[in-house]
């Protein structure tokens, strides 16, 4: 009696084998169709609110990427980094442990880089080399020749595998490549001006502290914009624009030369002879988030950032300056050019050449043209004038 049931129940089992292959439908020949396919299809994209972080493993974005977990804006984190060194799986994991809704992903190496950046909707590229010792004395086309392949690689797969992602160029120095990334999206054909900025927000944040610790304001109530660009010798912090306080020039201009060179002194002040990673990872966490806000809460003023002008001829003259903005859902959505006085319309005419000549290096190395140092960085000799020419002596009368 119990034969024939045994019987039974061994044939149902022998009926469905297991299955030793993957099913298609789950395989990785389908999610790859699907996202070339979301590149063409005209059906609306639902987006998921993915921040991915370039450089997640140095310090600028391990401080970013522990800020931006923090967030519920961001409701998934990649964090990407190609040298295994900096080991972004274990800092990834250790960011996990926090107790927030935001899903964290890590990535190494670039075989991984596209699935990094699918369907991102803000792109921060960080890390790369900074300012080092001896003595923070690095000049800045030296750091960009070490960090121009890194920002040119990633902004090449954005234009690919995101080129809806805003993207915030943070990667030193700053003025050189978001040059190189606005030109390889131009030449990808991926170019939009209102979804390319470079990180000021360290400087800003920087002037603006200065600047209430003098005056004793709440620096949570004020904004000091820095105008012009982000490196040293380029940025204009204006503080005839904060809300409160009037101090005399002299101690302006102290505050002008603390904020240009905030780099230096701290560098020298650490004894491990660093970069402030800590304020700027911060800043540069809260200018992502400030990004996040515009695209899906409202439009959202950012203090500082580096972005090519709608109108050149009411920013000074200049197409490409650090202003503040307004980011809404579409990316930039309003340039706010604050007003200068004398002072810092002058420190801005001395700044306007080193920051088209950073700009220049950054566009020739994206579009393959001969780079040369601008006019303006050549000193102009002035010839003295022809002597006259004398007309010969009579002789004297006996």
């Amino acid at each position: 009696m119990f034969r024939p049931i045994c019987q039974r129940v061994t044939r149902s089992l022998l009926v469905v084998p297991k299955a030793s292959y993957q099913n298609f439908v789950m395989s990785d020949v389908l999610a790859q169709m699907e996202r070339e396919c979301e590149l063409y299809c005209p059906t609306p994209r639902f987006p998921p609110q993915k921040v991915t972080v370039i450089g997640a493993g140095s310090d600028v974005g391990r401080i970013a990427s522990l800020f931006l977990k923090q967030q519920k804006l961001v409701k998934k984190l990649a964090m990407y980094d190609d040298y295994p060194e900096r080991k972004v799986l274990g800092v990834a994991n250790d960011v996990a442990h926090i107790d927030t809704s935001t899903q964290v992903e890590a990535f190494q190496g670039k075989a991984y880089l596209r699935d990094a950046l699918h369907d991102a909707d803000v792109v921060l590229i960080c890390g790369g080399c900074y300012v080092m010792p001896p003595c923070c004395n690095t000049p800045d086309r030296e750091i960009f020749f070490q960090n121009m392949q890194m920002v040119r690689t990633t902004t090449l797969a954005c234009a690919q595998f995101c080129p809806q992602a805003i993207i915030a160029v943070q990667t030193p120095p700053v003025d050189c490549n978001f040059a190189l990334c606005a030109n390889t999206m131009k030449m990808a054909g991926k170019y939009d001006r209102r979804r390319v900025l470079g990180v000021n927000a360290i400087n800003a944040m920087r002037a603006n502290q200065l600047f209430c610790a003098i005056t004793g304001s709440d620096p949570t109530g004020s904004n000091t914009p820095v105008v012009c660009g982000t490196g040293r010798c380029t940025r204009v912090p204006v503080f005839s624009a904060a809300k409160t306080g009037n101090i005399p020039q002299t101690q302006v201009d102290c505050l002008v030369r603390l904020v240009r060179e905030a780099d230096e002194i701290i560098c020298k002040v650490k004894s491990n002879n660093e970069q402030g990673h800590l304020s700027i990872g911060f800043s540069t966490a809260r200018f992502v988030v400030n990004i996040m806000k515009g695209l899906f809460v409202s439009p959202t003023f950012i203090d500082s950032a580096l972005v090519e002008q709608n109108d050149p001829e009411k920013c000074y003259g200049m197409s490409i300056c650090a202003t503040p903005i307004t980011v809404g859902k579409g990316g930039i959505v309003e340039y706010a050019v604050p007003e200068l006085n004398d002072a810092e319309k002058r420190l801005l005419i001395d700044s306007k050449c080193d920051l088209e000549d950073m700009l220049s290096l950054g566009r020739c190395y994206a579009t393959g043209d001969d780079y040369c140092l601008s006019d303006c960085k050549y000193y102009k000799v002035h010839a003295s004038p022809p002597c006259p020419v004398g007309k010969p002596c009579k002789p004297a009368e006996k």
